[in-house]
C-alpha cells in the first residue's frame, strides 16, 4: 500500500504548487483521493491516465476537483468513461461534473462500502461547509484514513480510532478553533487520542513553509509525524509500524 502525494495546497497553489490530490496504490490498483488544480499533470509522472481505477472526491469545493474538468476532456480523446464517487451535496456542484456520461457518479453515503481486490474502503460524514466525507481504505492489516477538509467532529475521532496512518487536514498553524479546518494542534490531539501511529498534515497554506508545519506538529504529536511533499511517496505499510 503506497500513497503518492500530487498535490498538498490550499485553498490556492503556490509557484509550482497542486492542490489536493492523492495517489493510493495496492498492487495492481490505482485510486484517486481528490483532483484539485495541477493534480493531473503530476499523476502522470507516476501513472497512466487509463491506469485509474476511480476517483473518490472527499468533497465539491474547487481546489479538490478542478482538474476533474480537464481530466474530462482526456477521458473524451481516449473514449473512456471513469467510475467517480463523490457526496450528493452542494447538488449543483455534482450537476456540473454529471457531462456527457464521461463519469459513472456514485453519490458516497455512511453505508456504502466499495471492495476491491482485497480492499475495503469505507466513508464517514466529517464537517466542512461542504459535505465532506473521510476515507478508510484497509486490507484487513493495515488501515489508512484520509480526512479530506474538516474541522473537529466527535466522527472524525471516532473513524479515526484503530487506524494506522492518516492523512489529516491541518490548515491552521495558530491554535484556533474553526468550523471549516483543523489546526494543527486540533490534528495531532485527534490522532493522539485515536492512537494514530503516523499522521501525515497536508492542505497545506501556499505561502507557509512545509517545516513550519512539522516543527508546530511535534509539540503535540506523540508518534510518527509528517507533512507531505509533491512527488513523494509514503510506503503506508512501512508507516504503520509500531
Amino acid at each position: 500500500m503506497k500513497l503518492t502525494v500530487l498535490g498538498n495546497n490550499g485553498p490556492f497553489p503556490g509557484p509550482g504548487g497542486a492542490c489536493s490530490g492523492y495517489l493510493f496504490e495496492s498492487g495492481d490498483t490505482h485510486i484517486a483521493l481528490d483532483f484539485g488544480n495541477g493534480v493531473l499533470a503530476n499523476l502522470q509522472k507516476r501513472i497512466d491516465i487509463s491506469d485509474i481505477d476511480f476517483v473518490i472526491c472527499s468533497h465539491l469545493h474547487a481546489d479538490h476537483i478542478s482538474d476533474l474538468f480537464v481530466l474530462l476532456y482526456a477521458l473524451q480523446m481516449m473514449n473512456r468513461q471513469m467510475t467517480l464517487y463523490a457526496p450528493p451535496e452542494p447538488a449543483l456542484e455534482l450537476q456540473k461534473l454529471d457531462l456527457n456520461d464521461i463519469y459513472q457518479i456514485n453519490k458516497i453515503h455512511e453505508e456504502l462500502q466499495i471492495k476491491i481486490n482485497g480492499l475495503t474502503i469505507s466513508f464517514k460524514e466529517l464537517n466542512h461547509p461542504f459535505m465532506d466525507f473521510g476515507t478508510k481504505i484497509t486490507d484487513g492489516e493495515t488501515t489508512f484514513l484520509y480526512t479530506g477538509d474538516t474541522c473537529y467532529t466527535p466522527n472524525l475521532l471516532e473513524f479515526a480510532t484503530g487506524v494506522d496512518v492518516m492523512l489529516c487536514d491541518g490548515a491552521f498553524l495558530e491554535d484556533i478553533v474553526s468550523d471549516k479546518h483543523l489546526s494543527v494542534k486540533e490534528a495531532c490531539e485527534v490522532a493522539n487520542e485515536a492512537g494514530i501511529k503516523t499522521l501525515i498534515l497536508t492542505h497545506l497554506a501556499p505561502f507557509e513553509k512545509p517545516e513550519t508545519y512539522l516543527e508546530k506538529g511535534k509539540k503535540h504529536f506523540k508518534g510518527n509525524l509528517l507533512v507531505t511533499e509533491i512527488g513523494k511517496t509514503f510506503d503506508l505499510k512501512d508507516l504503520a509500524k509500531p
